[in-house]
């Protein structure tokens, strides 16, 4: 059975998803004054969640199996930008001493 629809169109609707999630996590936890390892980590836990919601509503709620493919693109897409976030804010924090003396 075809995805149907527009694969590239999913694609970057999943990402500009996840996107959103990271910087409003982000932005929230900064918002309330959180530290920046928590801002980080609630940031990737906000995005994460998306995921697996998409596929409890898509096989919760519809027959077809092709329903929970997007979400399981989504939950695959989900894991490569929150490591490569990840690794990025690794990188440019350089340590853990580092990030608790930003704060």
């Amino acid at each position: 059975m075809p995805l149907y629809g527009d694969p590239v169109a999913v694609i970057l609707s999943v990402m500009l998803l996840h996107f959103t999630g990271f910087f409003v996590g982000y932005i929230s936890a900064a918002i309330f004054r959180f530290r920046e390892a928590e801002r980080r980590a609630i940031s990737i836990e906000v995005s994460m969640q998306n995921s697996s919601l998409g596929v409890v509503l898509a096989t919760t709620h519809f027959t077809s199996p092709v329903v929970a493919l997007p979400p399981a693109i989504s939950a695959v897409i989900m894991n490569i930008m929150g490591s490569s976030l990840g690794f990025f804010w690794r990188q440019i924090s350089g340590s853990k001493q580092e990030l608790e003396d930003q704060e």
